[in-house]
């Protein structure tokens, strides 16, 4: 390349992401204490994505209770929409 003068173009690495503003997060209640002394005292939840069949997608939120690690109750989606939570 340096005998025919050429070289080549470094294109810069574009991220698909942004970051969250603070309109995202909300207050830490639990401080990363996980552990619950009595039912029903801290629940935690969380959306999983799942890829099933030939392409299809759901969306699986669950609500667990922290003192024992039972699931309270659960959502399956096709949408990843607020009412999930």
């Amino acid at each position: 390349m340096n005998i025919l003068g050429i070289s080549s173009v470094i294109r810069r690495v574009s991220h698909a992401c942004t970051k969250a503003g603070d309109r995202f997060y909300e207050e830490n209640i639990l401080n990363r204490e996980f552990t619950a002394t009595a039912h029903n005292q801290k629940w935690c939840t969380d959306v999983t994505y799942l890829q099933y069949g030939l392409g299809a997608k759901a969306y699986l939120s669950a609500i667990k209770d922290l003192y024992n690690g039972s699931i309270i109750a659960y959502e399956i989606s096709h949408n990843n929409e607020i009412h999930l939570l």
